[in-house]
């Protein structure tokens, strides 16, 4: 079975607001809280997807796994169906293939929850990658002990804001995609595509900046579930999920409001 679309943005009310902020040379936060705005159903109702919150669970419990005795084992408990001595790409292709098993089939799975894979993979990919040599290949106890790092409260709250700022982006250009290319040319919002390629960096940016919101609050969560409650379930995740959403578009809105 597929996944859903996200809906039909251009038919409402709300996307022409979009389209008269890129129309009339609104800046990139006026532009950015429109479009979550005419998301936000579409998004909210997303965050129940499958695929993200099995994507974001495996982001809490892969570091958790690499803290312990037996690494591999715990992965492949985890459905995480990794080789003897995983390396770094090892770990991101067999997050990517238990995303897509666990939730093949189930209903509610969007465009968001292939995002939400995407931006799994490479944020473990970015974040444990930096840490790791790079003048040879590292060994797979420097990659453990690498994606380890991140199972403390402090370390897992970049992780989560480097997921949820990669989501972002992604979330906010498969709906400006659309309509971009309707704004290039002599006397319109983009003189040319370089124009447009830049307003795009500009954008990735801005999703890094709104995502800062989450780093405070996942860290703590993190903490307190992990350290000291009883460990993070797929339902721990299922409640974090539509907050962390709630509070990146709250950002969003905000941002606008004081340019």
């Amino acid at each position: 079975m597929g996944h859903h679309r996200l809906g039909r943005l251009p038919a409402s009310k709300l996307w022409r607001q979009v389209v008269s902020e890129l129309g009339s040379g609104a800046d990139l936060n006026a532009v950015a809280a429109a479009v979550a705005k005419a998301a936000e159903s579409n998004l909210k109702s997303a965050s129940g997807d499958p695929a993200f919150l099995h994507a974001f669970w495996l982001l809490t419990q892969i570091p958790l796994a690499a803290r312990g005795p037996d690494f591999v084992g715990d992965l492949r408990r985890l459905d995480v169906d990794v080789p003897d001595g995983p390396h770094l790409f090892d770990v991101t292709a067999a997050l990517s293939e238990s995303v897509d098993a666990h939730s093949r089939g189930q209903p509610g799975r969007t465009d968001l929850g292939e995002m939400a894979k995407l931006a799994a993979v490479e944020t473990l990919s970015t974040m444990v990658g930096r840490d790791l040599p790079s003048l040879f290949s590292p060994s797979p106890d420097e990659v453990r002990k690498s994606i380890g790092r991140f199972a403390s409260g402090d370390n897992f709250s970049k992780l989560a804001r480097d997921f949820f700022a990669g989501l972002t982006q992604r979330s906010l250009h498969y709906y400006l995609s659309r309509e971009l290319s309707n704004h290039i040319g002599p006397g319109d919002r983009f003189a040319d595509d370089g124009q447009q390629v830049a307003f795009n960096q500009a954008l990735d940016r801005h999703c890094r900046e709104v995502s800062r919101i989450i780093e405070t609050f996942a860290g703590g969560w993190y903490g307190k579930n992990v350290y000291q409650g009883d460990g993070l379930t797929p339902d721990d995740v299922r409640r974090f999920a539509p907050i962390a959403f709630k509070k990146i578009r709250a950002e969003l809105g905000k941002r606008s409001d004081v340019a």
